[in-house]
């Protein structure tokens, strides 16, 4: 029996990802009383984290609806209803193997679309860094208004700041660096002329033009609307469980931005759906805010559980309809 080293790799990598996740969980909850962890859960306002789903769902379809102005800019048209499932269905995916439905969102679309694979992989990446600008203007912002928080987060989680100072203190990295950049300038000179580097620079050269297309593009404005509507969606979808419990719904918008701000932080690790390091920004920072250990565990266990499920099972929906979109025009009728 021939065995696939690809499918195997990416099976390790997807049980080292979700082993990491789970072993976090495991460490924050090892010591607590499941009992009364689910008192607290069960004296939840399950209806209010119900109502924040709404606004989950709604800013993934504006996040389809932003990278639809971009792939029109390419001169492409699919369909309104293909980008969207395919945006919904990149987080199921997401929960299946980390930063998978990245990949499959432009693939899928490529496929059905008959839309060049590196054209909608150059439009999701631009997407995506639209999101990054705008997840670290939220963590800007925060700190901004609220210093205190972040000091105090830095003093009592000093194994984070400690690990920075090694990093950058660490040879080996700096002996990495020089080697990487070594590797790219033998790449660029001396191997310019493979047919590997030729591809590349074709791509480049393909990326470059594009890019322009895109910055040449007349929505610009609607694109900082989408880019607001997003944002401010997810955080109401956030924001909106802290009126289910009674510790959590006195503390106020200011500290639902900043704890929003360090969830951002703790989905940027790539493990399934932020499994693991989602649930440990959520319960430190809670607890600078006042919050007992418990009551953060609680939180954090019930908001990722009901959101996750939320998110699996729209991104499912997703997955299964993308096939099934009306697709009536031609393909040269999808460049402008």
């Amino acid at each position: 029996m021939k065995v696939n080293l690809d499918s195997v790799k990416s099976l390790l990598k997807t049980l080292f990802s979700l082993s990491l996740g789970l072993l976090i969980i495991w460490a924050m909850y090892r010591n607590t009383d499941m009992r009364e962890l689910w008192y607290i859960i069960k004296s939840a306002n399950l209806g209010v984290i119900g109502s924040s789903l709404v606004f989950g769902l709604i800013g993934n379809i504006i996040r389809g609806l932003r990278w639809e102005l971009f792939v029109n800019s390419l001169g492409y048209r699919p369909p309104r209803a293909s980008l969207l499932y395919a945006t919904l269905g990149n987080y199921a995916v997401n929960f299946v193997l980390p930063r998978a439905g990245d990949i499959w969102r432009c693939a899928v679309v490529s496929k059905y679309d008959k839309i060049p694979f590196p054209k909608t992989l150059e439009t999701f990446l631009v997407d995506k860094m639209v999101d990054i600008v705008a997840g670290l203007a939220i963590i800007f912002i925060s700190v901004a208004l609220y210093i205190d928080f972040f000091v105090s987060y830095l003093h009592d989680n000093s194994q984070l700041a400690d690990s920075f100072t090694n990093l950058f203190s660490s040879a080996w990295m700096y002996v990495g660096l020089g080697a990487l950049l070594l590797i790219m300038g033998l790449l660029f000179t001396v191997f310019r002329k493979t047919s590997v580097m030729m591809k590349v620079n074709k791509f480049f050269t393909t990326l470059k033009y594009d890019l322009k297309l895109i910055s040449e593009m007349k929505e610009k404005k609607r694109i900082i609307i989408y880019t607001i509507l997003v944002w401010l969606c997810f955080y109401l979808y956030f924001y909106i469980c802290f009126y289910a419990f009674d510790f959590t719904k006195g503390l106020g918008p200011l500290a639902g931005l900043i704890v929003f701000a360090m969830t951002n932080i703790g989905i940027s690790v790539p493990v399934q759906g932020g499994i693991g390091p989602w649930h440990f920004v959520v319960i430190s920072s809670l607890l600078i805010l006042g919050v007992t250990e418990k009551e953060a565990l609680a939180f954090a266990g019930a908001v990722f559980i009901i959101q996750s499920v939320w998110q699996i099972l729209y991104g499912l929906f997703g997955v299964l309809a993308i096939p099934y979109v009306k697709r009536t025009f031609s393909i040269s009728e999808y460049r402008g």
